[in-house]
C-alpha cells in the first residue's frame, strides 16, 4: 500500500488533485474536505493515500488528514458503500459532522447527503458507530444514549430470548437494528432468526 505522497501541487479541482513528485504527475481523487485544506498551486503538500485496485482499473484516493482516511475505510467496509460513494459522503459534509452524525444516529443528516438513502444511512450507523468508538474516532463518553432505537415489545422479547442464550446485550442489539434493516420479521422467532444470521 501507498500510505502517503509528498509533491508539488500542479493541479487540484474539488474532486482531484495532481502531485508532482520526481518528475511523475500523480492523479489522487480527494473530497471537498481535502481540496480546502490544500495550499496553492505550486507550493509542496503531503497527503495520506488509499490504493484501489480493480480487474480494470487503479485509483488513488488522498487525504488531508489521517481521521478522514480512517472514516472512508470505515464507510468502504459497508455493504453498498465503494470508494466513490465514500468520496461522495465525505464531500457532502464536515468530516466532524459525519462523525457525529453517526455517534447520534442522525438519520436526517446522513440522508441529506447525495447518494445516501435511508438503508444506507442506517448501515453507516449500525456497523460504524462501535467501529470508530474501537478505532478512537468517537469518544465513549459522549455517546448519545438517547438516540438509540427503541425497541419495540417483539424485539425486547428477542433480546432478552438471545441473551438467555449466552449473547452479550451488545451484541444482540447490534444484531437486532440489523436485522431492522435486512427486512420485515412477524414473529419474535423470525427475528431471532434474522438476528443469528447476522450477529
Amino acid at each position: 500500500m501507498i500510505d502517503f505522497i509528498t509533491g508539488i501541487v500542479t493541479h487540484k479541482n474539488p474532486m482531484q488533485i495532481v502531485l508532482d513528485n520526481s518528475g511523475i504527475g500523480f492523479a489522487l481523487f480527494i473530497s471537498t474536505n481535502t481540496f480546502k485544506e490544500l495550499p496553492a498551486v505550486g507550493e509542496k503538500t503531503t497527503l495520506k493515500t488509499y490504493l484501489h485496485v480493480r480487474e480494470d482499473n487503479i485509483q488513488l484516493y488522498a487525504f488531508s488528514r489521517e481521521e478522514e482516511r480512517m472514516v472512508f475505510l470505515g464507510l468502504i467496509s459497508v455493504s453498498g458503500v465503494g470508494p466513490r460513494l465514500a468520496q461522495t459522503i465525505l464531500s457532502g459534509i464536515k468530516l466532524d459532522d459525519l462523525i457525529q452524525s453517526i455517534q447520534t444516529g442522525n438519520l436526517a443528516n446522513l440522508t441529506s447527503i447525495s447518494g445516501v438513502g435511508t438503508k444506507t444511512a442506517q448501515r453507516l450507523i449500525v456497523e460504524l458507530k462501535e467501529k470508530f468508538l474501537q478505532w478512537g474516532l468517537i469518544d465513549s463518553d459522549r455517546v448519545d444514549k438517547t438516540n438509540l432505537p427503541v425497541l419495540s415489545s417483539l424485539e425486547e422479547e428477542a433480546l432478552l430470548a438471545l441473551i438467555s442464550l449466552g449473547y452479550k446485550r451488545a451484541v444482540v442489539e447490534r444484531a437486532i437494528s440489523r436485522a431492522r434493516i435486512k427486512g420485515s420479521y412477524k414473529s419474535v422467532e423470525d427475528l431471532i432468526k434474522v438476528a443469528l444470521q447476522v450477529i
